[in-house]
């Protein structure tokens, strides 16, 4: 393990955060969504296509007219 110093703000909101999920700690919170970060910048740096872009917002678009955002 490795230890990372953010700031007492960003502490504060990740601690807020935790509270309103399943995670057992602000570190697994943390880890969890730098992972997911990292992870997505890393595959639009590797084999980010212009396609998978373009089925990306498809399915975003689909989802916000699913829930009544957008009209068809």
């Amino acid at each position: 393990m490795t230890d990372l110093t953010i700031s007492d703000e960003l502490a504060d909101r990740i601690d807020a955060r935790v509270e309103r999920t399943d995670f057992e700690s602000p570190a697994a919170y943390a880890e969890f969504v730098l992972s997911e970060v990292v992870t997505r910048v890393e595959r639009e740096r590797d084999g980010g296509s212009d396609e998978s872009a373009e089925a990306s917002r498809e399915g975003v678009e689909d989802r916000l007219q699913s829930l009544g955002y957008l009209e068809e």
